[in-house]
């Protein structure tokens, strides 16, 4: 299953990637003390905030918030969709948070807005912004050579960490060996342990495939991402982004899991009808094995867009954007971000598992979906982008355009 090469087709006769993502430079040292200090005056901004907000604040109208449901209840229908939740959070106009179907199958359970998600390549947010706070310290240059790390990737001497994080390192998704196809070929017993080598190597053979330089969306290359944050910090992937991202944030609900399991209470994830929930996400690694909430990407996704970990420099680097071919700056990539119309984030997608994570700066908005099937045959393969862009519309007609139902 391959999602990076499907797309949908606007209303003004666009055509918008669904892909894993989107799935469509100087070097800056900073103390960890002064991004400290950013991180408390956030915290403060944050409680200020959320008083305002337990003081009242605007509510959508009956007319939107039904305008809402019936968008989002429309693609879960279209797409036999177990569950979903969503939340549009705009502070001008109002908040619409809900969950609908079942988390469970099997038990009847409903879907609380509360449970975890795989959340799949939105993960990728964390892994740039985990390797921009390295450079943020002066442990590592963007423009530095792969090969200063891990030279025993292929054509590692031509690639920089820049182009890793913008998918024109020439490292690309494939399957020389097979290994992929076996693999996937039993999505309810993907419980093999996965070392971050063994996926780079399924993904491209340890050979070089195309030099660096031409756009084309890389899980293989955040995982190698993921290989040189270890490197780099001294710590594994988990440990750095709970300590440098989910506990200053309060991300209590966002993880990196270790195993096949997900903690606590959460949304099953289907292949069809088969519940894929149990799977081992090494496979993944910092391409796409995060668990989160909506309410932490609710969160996380304003705090990415804006940089609240990083210094100005830094952000500035981040919004660094690759235009996409043909795109006309409508769909561009930076280090971590993907743009869309004006709209900033990722889009996930992994078997069981869908999600969409976007912020909109000029109105201070974000809408997140989550959706708990994708099917190997890919059947509903961007149902959860079709939602937000939906919702989108719904909330700001004709800034992005909503795909044909």
């Amino acid at each position: 299953m391959n999602p990076d090469r499907l797309w949908i087709t606007m209303h003004n006769g666009d055509a918008v990637p669904v892909r894993e993502g989107l799935e469509p430079d100087v070097r800056v040292a900073r103390t960890h003390m002064s991004r400290q200090r950013g991180l408390w005056m956030g915290i403060v901004l944050s409680v200020l905030v959320m008083a305002a907000a337990s003081c009242g604040g605007p509510s959508f109208s009956r007319e939107t918030t039904t305008a809402l449901d019936r968008e989002l209840d429309t693609v879960m229908a279209s797409n036999k969709m177990p569950g979903a939740i969503a939340g549009v959070w705009i502070p001008s106009q109002g908040t619409w948070f809900v969950a609908k179907g079942e988390a469970d199958v099997q038990a009847g359970m409903p879907m609380k807005t509360s449970d975890k998600f795989r959340i799949a390549s939105v993960t990728k947010t964390f892994t740039a912004t985990m390797v921009l706070i390295l450079a943020d310290d002066g442990r590592l240059s963007l423009d530095d050579k792969l090969s200063e790390y891990l030279p025993e990737i292929a054509n590692a001497e031509n690639i920089t960490i820049r182009r890793l994080l913008n998918h024109t390192s020439g490292i690309r998704d494939e399957d020389p060996t097979g290994a992929w196809a076996e693999y996937f070929a039993h999505t309810d017993r993907m419980l093999k342990r996965w070392t971050p080598m063994e996926v780079y190597q399924a993904y491209t053979g340890s050979q070089v495939q195309e030099e660096p330089g031409e756009w084309e969306y890389s899980n293989a290359g955040y995982v190698v991402l993921g290989m040189v944050i270890e490197k780099v910090s001294g710590t594994s992937v988990p440990d750095f982004c709970e300590a440098e991202i989910a506990r200053p944030l309060g991300l209590e609900d966002t993880y990196f899991p270790e195993g096949p399991e997900i903690t606590g209470e959460y949304a099953h994830g289907y292949d069809g009808s088969t519940d894929v929930t149990r799977m081992d996400m090494s496979w993944d690694f910092t391409a796409g094995a995060m668990i989160s909430t909506a309410s932490d990407l609710k969160v996380w996704s304003k705090s990415f867009v804006t940089g609240e970990l990083l210094s100005p420099e830094m952000l500035e680097q981040q919004n660094t954007f690759v235009e996409l071919p043909g795109r006309e700056g409508k769909v561009k990539e930076g280090l971590g971000p993907e743009y869309l119309y004006g709209w900033l984030g990722h889009a996930g997608a992994n078997i069981g598992y869908q999600c969409e994570m976007w912020y909109y700066p000029e109105e201070d908005a974000t809408i997140v979906v989550m959706m708990n099937k994708l099917s190997s045959d890919e059947s509903d393969l961007g149902a959860a982008t079709k939602a937000w862009m939906q919702l989108a519309d719904t909330v700001f007609p004709g800034i992005l355009p909503a795909p044909h139902r």
